[in-house]
C-alpha cells in the first residue's frame, strides 16, 4: 500500500520519512486491532458461541465510577513517575546485556517520540486512536478478559491471578526499564476489573492513562506545555509526593469499591 520495503519500517532514522511514519501507524492500529482486538473476541466466540458474552461486561460504569477513574489515573501519576525512575537506575550486572537493553530501550522509546508528534488536531486524533483506545481495548480483552480470569480459575485466586497477570501485562512489552509502573498499572487495572466486576473499567483506566500521555506530548510540541508531566513524583520534586500518590490511588480504589457496592448490590453480592 505505502511502496515501502519491510526493512526500511524497523529503522530509527527512517522515521524522518512522513510517509514510512504513516505506514508504521497503519501496521500499529490494524496490527493492534487483529493481535489483541479481533483474537479475544475470536475466543470469545469459540468458548461461548458469542463475541462478547466471555467477557465481564456489565454494568457499564456510571458518572461517579468513571469520575473516580479520572481521579486514580491522575493522582497514581506521581507514584507511576517515582517507579520509573527507581526502574531506570536498575542495572544488569552483566554489560553486555545492559548495553543491548539499553540500547533497545532508548530506540524504543525514540520511536515512539517519532510516532507521536503531531501539529494538528488530525494527528492527535490518529494518536489516540493507535495509543489510547485500540490499546485501551484490545489490551484489556486479553490480559484482564482472558488471561486474569483463566489465571483466577487455575490458582483459585484472584489476587495470585492479578498479580501474575500484571507480571506477563508489563513483561510482553518488551521493556525492561519501563517494567515497574507498567506493572504497576497492571496490579490497577486487574483490581479495577475485581472490584467493577466489569471490564469497562480497566478499559476506561487503560484510556484515560494512555490518553494522557498523548495530549501532555501533543501540547508539548505545540510547545504549550513543559516536561512536568513527566517530574511530578521524582527526585527533581518530592519523593513524599509519590507515597502521597500512592495513597491516594488505595484511597480512590476503597471508595470505588464500596461506589460500585451501593450501585449495584446484587451484582456484588452473586460475584
Amino acid at each position: 500500500m505505502f511502496k515501502i520495503p519491510v526493512s526500511e519500517l524497523m529503522s530509527l532514522g527512517s522515521l524522518e520519512s512522513q510517509s514510512i511514519i504513516n505506514a508504521v501507524k497503519f501496521i500499529q492500529i490494524f496490527g493492534g486491532i487483529g493481535t489483541f482486538i479481533f483474537s479475544s473476541l475470536f475466543l470469545s466466540f469459540l468458548y461461548t458461541g458469542s463475541w462478547f458474552a466471555y467477557f465481564t461486561a456489565r454494568p457499564y460504569p456510571g458518572t461517579v465510577p468513571i469520575v473516580l477513574l479520572i481521579a486514580i489515573v491522575i493522582t497514581g501519576l506521581p507514584f507511576v513517575n517515582y517507579l520509573t525512575e527507581i526502574n531506570m537506575r536498575m542495572t544488569i550486572p552483566i554489560d553486555r546485556i545492559e548495553k543491548l537493553l539499553r540500547s533497545m530501550e532508548e530506540q524504543t522509546e525514540g520511536m515512539m517520540m517519532k510516532l507521536i508528534e503531531a501539529d494538528n488536531m488530525g494527528g492527535l486524533l490518529i494518536n489516540l486512536i493507535m495509543i489510547a483506545i485500540i490499546p485501551a481495548v484490545g489490551e484489556e480483552l486479553l490480559f484482564r478478559g482472558l488471561i486474569q480470569r483463566h489465571l483466577a480459575e487455575s490458582f483459585k485466586n484472584v489476587h495470585v491471578a492479578i498479580l501474575v497477570t500484571a507480571v506477563i501485562f508489563s513483561m510482553v512489552h518488551m521493556q525492561i526499564y519501563s517494567f515497574l509502573p507498567r506493572f504497576f498499572l497492571g496490579l490497577v487495572l486487574g483490581y479495577l476489573l475485581f472490584i467493577g466486576r466489569s471490564i469497562w473499567y480497566p478499559i476506561i483506566a487503560h484510556f484515560l492513562n494512555n490518553a494522557i500521555g498523548v495530549i501532555f506530548y501533543y501540547l508539548a510540541y505545540q510547545e504549550k506545555a513543559g516536561d512536568t508531566l513527566e517530574e511530578i513524583g521524582t527526585s527533581e520534586s518530592m519523593p513524599m509526593l509519590a507515597l502521597i500518590s500512592f495513597l491516594a490511588v488505595l484511597g480512590f480504589m476503597m471508595i470505588m469499591a464500596k461506589t460500585v457496592q451501593s450501585l449495584h448490590p446484587a451484582h456484588s453480592e452473586k460475584d
